[in-house]
């Protein structure tokens, strides 16, 4: 990147404080996270920004090496909406994969969402396993008749690319490599490998279409 010499200083202490930040403050940040949620995390996991964590059972969330959790919009500039939620309920796992990357992302789990290796997740992502509420407007109004919320897991395989803005609920499944458009909503689908997944509702394209 090309700076005039007015913004070189700028640059060069924003470079000098990023630096800090990713070799000393996020070390120690993703170390007490860990801690304090029992997380399960390999080598080299990162929490950049506001973060939040919930589990309520040991190693619930298991998050494999080279993977960052940002959610600070100086390093993404597509409109960071808030901050890394992670969430996995009394009973659900979420179990993420190496070299994958999230930009505030909110992962909630009531049973298993599971994300392979190599997945690169854009800004403001919601991916769900549950209606978070139950259908039935009676059951709405108990507390105690929430169990009677839909879950089905959601299963991520390996080098998928999903767009900002996207939503990715209950009962989906996404083959490897295939790619999730910016802002669709893909409820319940089974999405074959190497496939493109565009709308709302999101419906698969063909091959042709995604090769261009």
């Amino acid at each position: 990147m090309r700076y005039t010499l007015i913004e070189f200083p700028f640059a060069a202490l924003r470079g000098i404080g990023r630096w800090i930040y990713d070799n000393f403050i996020a070390p120690v940040k993703t170390f007490w996270l860990v801690s304090a949620w029992r997380l399960s995390c390999g080598a080299h996991v990162r929490f950049i920004g506001p973060t939040i964590i919930r589990s309520y059972e040991q190693r619930a969330i298991m998050i494999g090496t080279d993977t960052i959790f940002n959610s600070q919009q100086k390093r993404n500039l597509v409109g960071l909406a808030g901050p890394t939620v992670l969430c996995a309920m009394e009973g659900a796992r979420i179990e993420i994969g190496d070299n994958t990357g999230f930009s505030s992302v909110v992962i909630h789990a009531r049973e298993l969402i599971k994300i392979g290796n190599n997945v690169k997740v854009g800004g403001n992502v919601r991916i769900f396993d549950h209606d978070f509420h139950p259908l039935n407007w009676e059951d709405r109004r108990h507390p105690e008749k929430f169990e009677k919320t839909r879950v089905k897991p959601v299963i991520i395989e390996d080098d998928v690319f999903i767009g900002t803005n996207a939503i990715i609920l209950k009962g989906t499944h996404v083959g490897a490599r295939s790619i999730i458009a910016a802002g669709s909503v893909v409820f319940g689908l089974h999405i074959p490998s190497d496939a493109m997944v565009k709308g709302n509702p999101a419906v698969v394209i063909t091959q042709k279409e995604n090769k261009g």
